[in-house]
Parts: C-alpha cells; sequence; structure tokens
C-alpha cells in the first residue's frame, strides 16, 4: 500500500484530532471547553510556536508538510524569527563560531554553545570544502560573506547561510584589491552590502557592491587605507548599518572610522584611550560584544583592556568592560574578544592559535580542545543561525551546499 507523503494526508487518515494551518481562523477560545479537547491549531498558535524553536530545528520541520514549508521558507517568517531568536538570547540563537585558516584557504565553524558549557569536553569542529579556496570576511544576520580567487587575479565574493545551505553564485569580479574591505546589512533599505578598496591597473579605489534584485557596483568616498590599523576587516555593529575600522591620525592618536551603509558617507569620532607615538597602547583592534561596538588594546604588554560603547558613536559612552591580564600560556600578544556568554568572555588569541575563556567574575582562564585543532589565528567570526536566505532573485530554493568533511 503507499504511504502518505504529506502530513495533512496523514492525519486525515488517523483522526479524530488534527494540526492544520490551512483551516479557517478561529479563536482559541471557541475551540476548547471543559469537556471538549482542542480539535486543531489556530494558524496564529503555529505559527507563534514554530517562532519559538531553533533554525536548524526549523529547516527540518520543513519537511513535515507543504503548508509548514511554504511558512518556514517565507522572507517575513524568517525575518521575524531572526528577531525573536536574537532578543531570546543564544539558546535559540545557536550562536557558532566560523574561521578560515591562517595558514591556508580551508575553513570551518563549531558550536560556540558546546565550547562555552562542556569546556573541558572536545567540541568537535566541522571541515567545509570547496572546489574553490574561500575566506570568511564578516557575518550578519546568518549569512557568511565569503571571498574566493577564480583566477588568480579576479576576486569575487558570494554569501552563504551554512544553517540553511543556500548560497549564492559569485559576484563583484572586478580585479584585485587589498585586504581593508567589510560586510554588512542596511536595514533602512533592506540591503547587503561589501564595500572594499579595490587595485585596478594600479589604481586604488573604494567600490561597494550591493546584493539585490538589481545589484550594483561603484565607487564611493575613499577608505584612507594607509592609516587603518588592527583589523583590516570592518567591523559590523548590528542596528546601526555601519562598518568600522581604526585609523591612526598624527595629532590625535587612534580614532574610529565609521561607513554609514545607509548613506555610504564617511564620519569619525575617538577612542577611549590612544597614544599618538604607540609607546604605551599596542595591538588596538574593534570588535562586537552585546551587539555594541568594543575597542580592546595591550597596555605594556601586560593587561588587555576591553571597553564597550554603550551608544554607537557617541564617544562619551565609552565604558570599560574588562582587564584581562596577559598570562604565560598566552604568549602572544595579538588578542580579539568574540562573544560574551553569562559571565565568560570568549577570546581568540594569534599565537598559540587556540581559543580562550576568560572568567569576568573571577579572573579565571579556561582553554577549551577543539577536535580537530584548527589554525585558526584572528581569523574567527561568530553568527547566529538563521533562515535567512542570500539576497539573489535566481538562487534555487534547493541550492546545493558547500561540502562537509566528516571530522
Amino acid at each position: 500500500m503507499e504511504q502518505p507523503h504529506d502530513y495533512n494526508e496523514r492525519e486525515r487518515k488517523m483522526k479524530p484530532s488534527r494540526v492544520t494551518i490551512n483551516s479557517p481562523k478561529r479563536s482559541l477560545s471557541s475551540t476548547v471547553t471543559q469537556s471538549q479537547p482542542l480539535l486543531f491549531f489556530p494558524d496564529e498558535l503555529i505559527r507563534e510556536i514554530l517562532l519559538r524553536l531553533p533554525a536548524r530545528s526549523l529547516v527540518r520541520l520543513q519537511r513535515v508538510c507543504s503548508s509548514w514549508k511554504t511558512l518556514i521558507s517565507s522572507s517575513q517568517f524568517a525575518k521575524d524569527h531572526l528577531q525573536h531568536s536574537t532578543a531570546a538570547g543564544p539558546s535559540l540563537s545557536g550562536p557558532r563560531v566560523a574561521y578560515h585558516h591562517s595558514c591556508s584557504y580551508g575553513f570551518g565553524d563549531f558550536s560556540l554553545r558546546s565550547l562555552v558549557e562542556n569546556p573541558s569536553k572536545p567540541t568537535e569542529v566541522v571541515l567545509f570544502e570547496e572546489r574553490r579556496n574561500h575566506r570568511v570576511i564578516g557575518s550578519c544576520n546568518g549569512l557568511l560573506c565569503l571571498l574566493f580567487h577564480v583566477d588568480g587575479i579576479n576576486i569575487f565574493v558570494r554569501l552563504w547561510n551554512p544553517c540553511t545551505g543556500l548560497l549564492t553564485p559569485p559576484s563583484v569580479g572586478c580585479g584585485d584589491f587589498l585586504s581593508v574591505c567589510g560586510f554588512g546589512y542596511d536595514h533602512v533599505n533592506d540591503n547587503y552590502k561589501f564595500v572594499g578598496i579595490v587595485n585596478h591597473m594600479g589604481e586604488y579605489n573604494t567600490r561597494i557592491y550591493t546584493f539585490c534584485r538589481n545589484p550594483s557596483n561603484r565607487a564611493i568616498q575613499e577608505i584612507p587605507f594607509n592609516s587603518i590599523m588592527g583589523d583590516d576587516k570592518g567591523v559590523f555593529v548590528p542596528g546601526t548599518a555601519t562598518l568600522s575600522w581604526i585609523r591612526s591620525h598624527a595629532i590625535l592618536g587612534c580614532l574610529v572610522f565609521s561607513l554609514d551603509l545607509v548613506k555610504e558617507t564617511f564620519s569619525e569620532f575617538s577612542l577611549p584611550f590612544s597614544d599618538p607615538h604607540g609607546k604605551i597602547f599596542f595591538f588596538p583592534r574593534l570588535c562586537v560584544l552585546r551587539n555594541c561596538l568594543s575597542y580592546c588594546f595591550n597596555h605594556e604588554k601586560t593587561h588587555w583592556f576591553v571597553w564597550i560603547m554603550m551608544e554607537y558613536g557617541v564617544p562619551e559612552s565609552w565604558t570599560k568592560l574588562a582587564i584581562i591580564p596577559c598570562v604565560p600560556r598566552l604568549s602572544d600578544y595579538h588578542l580579539r574578544p568574540l562573544y560574551i556568554w553569562g559571565n565568560n568572555i570568549l577570546v581568540a588569541v594569534a599565537t598559540p592559535s587556540r581559543i580562550v575563556l576568560y572568567n569576568l567574575d573571577n579572573g579565571s582562564f579556561e582553554f577549551p580542545v577543539l577536535k580537530p585543532t584548527p589554525s585558526i589565528g584572528l581569523y574567527v567570526f561568530i553568527y547566529h543561525e538563521s533562515l535567512v536566505s542570500p539576497p539573489d532573485p535566481d538562487l534555487p530554493s534547493s541550492s546545493s551546499q558547500i561540502q562537509l568533511i566528516k571530522p
């Protein structure tokens, strides 16, 4: 006997109760009495239940029935789920750590929750393989921005959602460019944008590429790339539509150099501390902690100071978050704060290449084990699993995934 392939058909045969999303809308109070069981769930209730599930579970639940697939794969549901999961915290948003090798172009990721909750147990690293060598440039709303060479000359960019597997075709083939670049989201116009300094036949100019139905690739005001310090990847701060770099200034020391992705214009503002002669503060670096712009620097190679900007672009809102001592096991002074989970701050250290947990309450360190152990350096990015699709009008719903290498 042929087996039913649809959830609704299967439920019709099972009777008497059923769950459907296509039935006429009724209020919950009209269907439930003390003597009558719940016969169906209203559409609104089903939607609210699904919004409270992790993105990875929802990807599997699309196979339950066609109506659930239609709902879960809709762009509006993806946006609502992203907003809800972000507000709910890491237990629902499923934060993961993506990286590319410091010595090669291989890349992979691992669970942040597994690493924080069980630091003494090895955390499994998922390795990715593709015919072309990719580097991770940035992350936003569950999407990773990947950069790769095609012919050794032209550089292309694509967007990938590791949770759903959707991957855009190559974009932005415009010659070689310097490492100063960035990826972010313009929430006003609902556009994802990539910016980079392009070297075209010996001439440098700053170009911005918009991923949308009618993609654009145009020149904008120049980034003073010779004065960019620390990380050359622009830091995207959620909700601000900005990319930020650290820029050295002959008189003022170090400044934040900010690009507004909506207006596509630049501005500058001060850091909490900077030394124009570089004698006291070393290895300045921007990052994002608690969805705020953060600043980290090494003071006389004895401590790292971590500051957080409570209101973006307002220098008076800089607040000291932590002072992390340079312990013997961390022989290198290059450090990048990545994420705050509870009372722990996750930190990437360049040499030896490792991930470190620092307890903000008692000042203790933990050194989680990754299996297999990757060489990650500071090429590390946090992303939250989501249902957001890369913005490409020709992207098929069953786009092929980048292949996984089983550890």
